[in-house]
């Protein structure tokens, strides 16, 4: 082989893997960028996701278990977070994970961790039974949303908040719940890339936001979540 003939093949192999690595990492830092921004999580503190428990026991609800299974393919695909501990409320203790980032999947009806992080956040939209079914209803104004059904299908609603977490600043809470299975499933797609960027682009994430999101299943056909309400509000102090 001559020395040409080298030097050429060795600047085609180097322009190649510059090349290969950039496009490689122009793409993560594209996907990664506005999801990390959303997210904002401590990195010096664990991940735990905080699911429902039927009947006050150990065995996790379903949709809140297969929502925390997305969640942790989400970090761990964007933010190479691999890390992510899961526990259903039942099991949850204050002294061991009140100041993770913790991320709470499904409403008060099965997880009172909720309610815990709710009372302190105070944020505009809440869960409040009415006529014996949870709803998202806002503090101020009739704002009222649910789950309805249809013979063409059926639409649900879903709460989603992030914030600081109210013990420990630095870290972070997300939290998220349907009104029924549809939306508990469907709210983790908020943290894609796609959805992420959104977000960034519509409202200053680096302050508390309480997203409502609307789902549709016409059919067997689920079109992608709407925003139908959202607020950015003010933590209380913690003091």
């Amino acid at each position: 082989m001559s020395l040409d003939l080298a030097v050429d093949l060795t600047a085609s192999l180097i322009a190649f893997l510059v090349g290969y690595g950039t496009r490689n990492l122009l793409t993560y830092y594209r996907n990664s960028r506005p999801v990390a921004r959303l997210w904002r999580i401590d990195r010096h503190k664990p991940v735990t996701a905080v699911v429902g428990s039927v009947n006050g026991g150990k065995a996790l609800w379903e949709a809140d278990a297969l929502a925390a299974m997305s969640i942790r393919l989400s970090l761990a695909r964007d933010l190479k977070i691999h890390s992510v501990g899961t526990v259903s409320s039942s099991s949850f203790r204050m002294a061991a994970y009140a100041e993770d980032n913790v991320v709470v999947i499904g409403g008060p009806a099965m997880n009172e961790v909720w309610e815990t992080y709710a009372n302190r956040l105070d944020a505009p939209y809440e869960f409040r039974i009415i006529d014996d079914r949870y709803r998202i209803v806002a503090r101020e104004g009739d704002a009222s949303f649910g789950e309805t059904r249809s013979v063409e299908g059926k639409e649900d609603h879903a709460l989603v908040v992030f914030a600081c977490n109210p013990f420990e600043p630095r870290s972070r809470v997300v939290m998220m719940a349907g009104c029924g299975y549809l939306a508990t499933l469907a709210a983790p797609l908020v943290l894609s890339p796609e959805f992420a960027r959104e977000l960034n682009r519509r409202f200053d994430t680096a302050k508390p936001l309480a997203l409502v999101l609307s789902m549709e299943d016409v059919r067997g056909y689920m079109p992608k979540p709407k925003i139908v309400a959202w607020a950015q509000f003010v933590q209380p102090s913690q003091g």
